[in-house]
């Protein structure tokens, strides 16, 4: 049960930053990189909602492949955000 909880938590944590990241991305005018964070907050959201489900349905251990592909997922999309924050001409 605490598994569970600790991805759903972690998953949560990860939609979130993903949603965040969307906003930065509109805020800054990064075209790209809004539809890379608004395609991965959808994504994070899928697999928060089947992290819940593992938990209702209780199966014995949380989805582990499902857990990195979402932390791996929200990690890439702020450092695309963060590359075009640093990198892009328009910044300087």
């Amino acid at each position: 049960m605490k598994a569970h909880l600790v991805v759903i938590v972690v998953t949560a944590l990860a939609a979130v930053a993903c949603g965040v990241t969307f906003l930065l991305a509109l805020f800054h005018q990064f075209g790209l990189v809004e539809v890379a964070a608004s395609l991965g907050a959808g994504a994070e959201v899928f697999f928060l909602s089947s992290s819940i489900g593992d938990l209702l349905e209780d199966a014995p251990n949380p989805n582990r492949r499902r857990f990195t592909a979402a932390i791996v997922l929200a990690a890439a999309i702020v450092a695309y955000f963060l590359i075009m924050l640093f990198v892009s001409p328009a910044s300087a």
